[in-house]
């Protein structure tokens, strides 16, 4: 019988569904802030275990906890206005716009604005203005409505400060209103990030036509592939890519549309990415799948939101960040938020930096003779405060924010059981800093047809803080500086040429740290170099005003946010001031890769961290701000007048024992052994007749 012993192999019937585990919810841990009331003056919120509570400031502290101010109206140490204790306050101006850049309230171009260079530049292109002065020359009105008009347009193009890299960080408020904005568009989850996660190249903006003809390129590649897909051979088999490639006439360019394809693909979801985000629009006027301008100015704007030390490019960290969900992003901002005012609150510096990247990290032996690492005493502290906060996911950092809202925000405090410091801390520490000027060429870097020579540094410059006790130099923080190198200088005869600025070597000491200093071009810098434009008006357009930014006080000066002077002691108890300091910047490109006109530069937030402990670490007498007494200046160029005035040289403090600074001489390359003095002409200029040929040199000094 058909189909007898021939029984087929079915499944055995299937019995009830299993049930889906059960996931148990862990409730969040109740916190003291729930109940959506503010903190009163002078409490905190102390944190522990079983949620917390309300408490005095003064009693949190005296029970060891440490007090983290969160709220709205921090700014770091270097800008505080007086001692504990101490009832006199001596105002540092700078304080008010730290906290106003921090919390939005006002941008950099407004800054510029209120100052009477800015007012004047502005005034005097207005046609409404100048108008208004030759009817009435006492007349004020049309100026106010000027700087007025001018106000109101620079709040409605910049929205939002994204200073942080340039260290000012934003408030927690304002990181809720970037956490609210992103929770009302739907544009992140329908963006396709697959172009983004498939993208290994780099692209960089040069120029408006390579950006043009790059698109071009990619467009007609394109087209050339479309046609040999649709072409039937006579085996009538359709070809593919793969086959195509195979094909050593067309391989090339198979591969050439193929890098095109990609990298349009990755610029069109990086344009998603930033449309999405608010920064790039159609009035910007950008070109879809080309890396334009508009594109590149919005990509550096997003990097500078995640303090992402980028050059606008679409590569590396940047390319890896876009992948990334906003809310990820946001946390990362948050620990970066705690990250500055824990170190500036405990007074802490160890940040893991001494034993990065190091097959052998430092090490100290503590009182017992015990041989320890040094530690990361701010990832630790920070580690323990986000363990208190009950904050390691992004839902969790949402939730903490709107909980407490704008209200509760502005006055947060919180304060925690910190780990122990190291040993070797106190109060008055024996601090020593070492800068090691690495790789050093004093050769001429151009050849006589003016193209680059290349002079290679393995060993880059970089400034160490050390704290000697018991007997040993322990170090507690490395990092990246700057040493000097050729610069254009203007010479007395009016022309600029080649000079090397030196970063001379020896002991040193830190004596004063001033905040929010104040640079004074000397005589010698090209005034273009003290030009700038902006856009103050849309309707009146891009106006030339000296750049008092790069003067200062701010985080744009040439200074950054603070400085140290270097002063040489010399024979009978004098100090020289050979105008070395160590400072922040902005320009984190010439810390990463390039030079300085002999100063060592920081991060901005790198600087405030370490000059902040040193004040915290050291004794000190605050002198409070210097004043300039309205030092009038002015650049001419090009048949054209621009005057500025400066009022203050910074707020002083003086450290009552200075600090001890050794910069190492580093390792001295090329044929040139010390460093030229002369003024050296630059390759392909003319200077005519009128050089001082006692004091300048023809380029090349050494070389072919």
């Amino acid at each position: 019988m058909a189909g007898l012993g021939c029984r087929s192999r079915q499944p055995p019937p299937a019995g009830p569904a299993a049930p889906p585990p059960v996931v148990q919810k862990v409730p969040p841990r109740p916190m003291p802030w729930d109940d959506g009331k503010p903190l009163a003056m002078g409490q905190t919120f102390v944190l522990s275990p079983a949620g917390g509570r309300r408490e005095g400031i003064e009693a949190a502290r005296a029970a060891g906890l440490l007090d983290v101010d969160l709220g709205r109206d921090w700014a770091p140490f270097i800008f505080s206005e007086s001692d504990p204790g101490d009832d006199e306050a001596k105002v540092n101006a700078y304080r008010k716009t730290f906290i106003a850049l921090a919390n939005d309230q006002v941008g950099p171009d407004e800054l510029l604005l209120d100052t009477p260079a800015g007012q004047a530049a502005l005034l005097a292109a207005s046609p409404a203005v100048e108008a208004a002065r030759r009817r009435d020359p006492s007349s004020t009105v049309e100026e106010s409505r000027a700087l007025d008009r001018a106000r109101r347009f620079l709040r409605g193009e910049k929205p939002h400060n994204y200073l942080e890299p340039l260290g000012i960080p934003p408030t927690l408020s304002v990181l809720l209103t970037r956490v609210e904005d992103d929770a009302k568009k739907s544009c992140y989850d329908t963006a396709d990030r697959r172009p983004l996660a498939q993208f290994h190249g780099e692209v960089s903006y040069q120029s408006r036509e390579q950006a043009r003809n790059d698109h071009a390129q990619a467009a007609s590649d394109a087209q050339w592939v479309d046609k040999l897909l649709l072409a039937r051979p006579d085996d009538g088999a359709p070809p593919t890519l793969d086959l195509l490639a195979a094909d050593p006439k067309l391989k090339a360019r198979i591969e050439r549309y193929r890098r095109g394809r990609d990298r349009v693909q990755a610029i069109r979801a990086a344009q998603q990415r930033l449309q999405c985000e608010g920064l790039l629009s159609p009035r910007s006027r950008y070109s879809d799948g080309t890396f334009d301008l508009p594109t590149h100015e919005a990509l550096a704007e997003w990097e500078q939101k995640n303090d992402i030390f980028g050059w606008g490019i679409l590569g590396g960290e940047t390319l890896t960040a876009l992948l990334r969900p906003p809310m990820d992003l946001h946390l990362e901002t948050f620990k970066r938020i705690v990250t500055e005012r824990v170190a500036d609150g405990a007074g802490i510096i160890e940040d893991g930096s001494v034993g990065r990247g190091s097959k052998n990290p430092p090490t100290y032996r503590d009182a017992q003779g015990v041989r320890r690492p040094v530690p990361n005493v701010i990832g630790d502290h920070v580690e323990a405060l986000m363990g208190a906060l009950d904050i390691a996911r992004p839902d969790q950092l949402a939730r903490f924010l709107r909980t407490l809202g704008p209200a509760g925000l502005a006055t947060l405090h919180v304060a925690f059981a910190p780990p122990p410091l190291p040993e070797y801390y106190g109060r008055q520490m024996d601090l020593l800093a070492e800068i090691d000027r690495g790789d050093v060429w004093y050769d001429f870097p151009w050849d006589k047809k003016g193209k680059p020579v290349v002079q290679r540094r393995e060993h880059y410059p970089h400034l160490t803080m050390y704290v000697r006790w018991q007997g040993q130099k322990i170090p507690l923080a490395r990092w990246r500086t700057t040493i000097g190198s050729w610069r254009s200088e203007l010479h007395p005869d009016g022309h600029v040429y080649y000079k090397y600025k030196n970063s001379d070597v020896g002991p040193r000491i830190w004596k004063n740290i001033v905040t929010a200093p104040v640079w004074i071009p000397p005589d010698g810098t090209p005034g273009k170099d003290l030009l700038t434009k902006k856009v103050l008006d849309r309707n009146i357009g891009a106006l030339t005003v000296v750049n008092t930014e790069v003067m200062g006080p701010g985080f744009g000066s040439a200074y950054g946010l603070v400085m140290a002077i270097h002063l040489q002691q010399q024979g009978g108890g004098g100090l020289f001031d050979n105008q070395i300091r160590t400072h922040g910047s902005v320009d984190y490109t010439s810390i990463a890769r390039r030079f300085s006109h002999g100063c060592h530069r920081l991060v901005n937030n790198r600087a405030v961290r370490l000059f902040g402990f040193v004040l915290r670490r050291r004794t000190f007498e605050r002198l409070g701000d210097q004043a300039l007494h309205h030092l009038k200046k002015h650049i001419t160029t090009d048949d054209k007048d621009y005057p500025y005035e400066l009022t203050t040289r910074g707020y002083y403090y003086e450290l009552r024992p200075p600090v001890p600074v050794v910069v190492l001489e580093g390792r001295i390359m090329g044929a040139v052994k010390k460093p030229v003095t002369a003024y050296v002409r630059k390759p392909g200029v003319d200077y005519g007749p009128d050089t001082d040929a006692d004091e300048v040199e023809t380029a090349p000094v050494v070389g072919p």
